[in-house]
């Protein structure tokens, strides 16, 4: 079976990553021919997937109506038996176009839970399956789908050899000037407001009145960088909480941290709390989208309300106060997410998708 993936983000994370664990995951089973559609000059246009070809595209962006021409000439090409479209930078747009001009059966997975507009419905007709990667991204898209339309939920997944890197705390409390007696607790996400970092920088001051020996590390880039800068200093946290930029070497730093605080207003999964639960981290985060799926109160973390910095302060401190069971909750999401979002499941349910869009 050929299976062609259309992927145009521009870096190799998020949604990009998991598209390179299902390639991956296709790749050891039998029966699958892979091709990867992607933008000339991504990151993962350049990366290593063996038993995939990958065709490199022109691409500007969401505005570049001219894509939908080449990606329709070359799947004239390819032939492929299933076109897997992976939501990103305009490529649930064109796919849809493509899957009318081509009439090749099409998946589109769909990462985000951000409300869309009812005519948005005409995007998503064309499409044979539609998958959300949570319960709560279903809940959104399927007023927008038709009858009779596969809407599954598959999990993302994340790889627990990637993030079983031994910690080295003494490295990494020299690397950001971190005092050695300190407390960690640690953001990664875009700055911008729905990953709610605002919030977290609000509950700090709370936090230190009780806990003086804490830093907070906030890793990412975004529009919000500039506010987020200026809040620290007016809130005179500038030696409490940094702003640390995008990193590359996510599984290097997370074992090196207490507490991951990810107060997200919307959310689809939330694929840093995978990552988080790798590496056994206890993690505070919010009930937005799919995040319960991962986060269980008391389980395997903690939830606060939304765009609440007073209760976000509450509970970091309680987690402060109370190490051993912030500890359990952390190996108890680690065993959640060895059952429940492995690369291998992830791949079968899409292998199974597959299979029966072909065989009908």
């Amino acid at each position: 079976m050929k299976i062609c993936h259309v992927e145009l983000g521009r870096h190799l994370y998020g949604g990009a990553k998991q598209v390179t664990y299902l390639v991956e995951g296709l790749a050891n089973l039998e029966g699958f021919e892979q091709h990867l559609i992607c933008a000339a000059g991504s990151e993962i246009a350049s990366a290593h997937l063996p038993g995939c070809a990958i065709h490199a595209l022109p691409y500007s962006g969401e505005l570049d109506i001219t894509f939908v021409f080449r990606l329709v000439k070359l799947l004239r090409v390819l032939q492929p038996d299933v076109l897997h479209i992976h939501s990103r930078r305009g490529a649930d747009v064109w796919g849809s176009m493509a899957a009318i001009r081509t009439g090749i059966p099409t998946v589109c997975t769909r990462r985000v839970d951000n409300p869309e507009h009812r005519l948005n419905r005409f995007k998503y007709a064309p499409f044979k399956a539609v998958i959300s990667i949570s319960e709560g991204v279903q809940r959104v898209i399927a007023p927008l789908c038709k009858s009779g339309q596969l809407q599954n939920v598959i999990h993302s997944a994340v790889d627990l050899k990637e993030y079983a890197c031994v910690p080295d705390k003494a490295r990494f409390h020299a690397e950001f000037n971190i005092p050695l007696d300190h407390t960690v607790i640690a953001n990664f996400a875009q700055l911008i407001p729905r990953k709610g970092q605002q919030d977290l920088i609000d509950a700090m001051p709370q936090v230190l009145d009780q806990f003086p020996k804490v830093t907070c590390l906030l890793f990412g880039k975004g529009k919000q960088l500039d506010a987020y800068h200026e809040r620290i200093i007016s809130l005179g946290l500038a030696s409490h909480v940094r702003l640390c930029g995008f990193r590359h070497d996510v599984p290097r730093l997370l074992p090196n941290i207490d507490l991951m605080v990810h107060p997200a207003h919307a959310e689809g999964l939330g694929v840093i709390l995978l990552q988080a639960g790798a590496c056994g981290i206890p993690v505070i985060s919010c009930p937005s989208g799919g995040i319960p799926e991962i986060i269980q109160h008391h389980k395997t973390g903690f939830l606060v309300p939304v765009n609440s910095p007073n209760d976000l302060a509450s509970q970091i401190c309680v987690a402060l106060e109370n190490p051993s069971l912030t500890r359990q909750t952390g190996l108890a999401l680690y065993e959640h997410i060895k059952r429940q979002f492995s690369i291998e499941s992830m791949t079968l349910a899409y292998a199974d998708i597959y299979q029966s869009l072909t065989f009908k």
